[in-house]
């Protein structure tokens, strides 16, 4: 069992890794967007694309190798209960499972509070441009001459 409470323990080092490094690009994405900087964000978006890949691929590892430890002790592949099934066999693997799950899950933490706060961001940046582009028709239809009703003013 050893090897592979370790290798969970590795695995969620790798993904709170991974998950730092798209937390960095979401605080960047964020900064990109309150500066107005568009090829900032079209760039981070390409990044972001890549390091979802790699978050989706070790997801899946991660599962898979708590799911066989999960099979081997006869519990949920939650970390939670593997922690206390690995605490009778080796408390050492234990503790290690459990602190590799608990940096993970601050780094997720702080994932989603960036992610709240980017998607706040990008709603108001949605209605401020559509409210500039109600204005800019308004703008350009009183340039045009372009009467209440829809007809040109023929008026000089």
């Amino acid at each position: 069992m050893s090897s592979t409470a370790v290798l969970l323990a590795d695995t969620m080092l790798k993904q709170d890794e991974i998950l730092s490094e798209l937390l960095d690009n979401t605080v960047k994405q964020r900064e990109a967007l309150k500066g107005g900087r568009l090829s900032d964000l079209q760039e981070l978006m390409s990044e972001l694309r890549h390091v979802a890949v790699r978050c989706q691929a070790i997801e899946t590892k991660r599962s898979r190798v708590a799911g066989d430890i999960a099979d081997v002790f006869g519990c949920k592949p939650i970390v939670s209960e593997i922690v206390i099934a690995l605490k009778a066999d080796s408390p050492a693997e234990a503790a290690l499972v459990d602190e590799s799950a608990g940096r993970m899950m601050r780094t997720v933490n702080k994932l989603k509070m960036e992610m709240s706060i980017l998607v706040r961001l990008m709603d108001e940046a949605k209605t401020l441009n559509e409210m500039m582009i109600s204005e800019w028709r308004k703008l350009s239809q009183k340039a045009m001459g372009v009467g209440a009703m829809g007809t040109f003013d023929t008026k000089i």
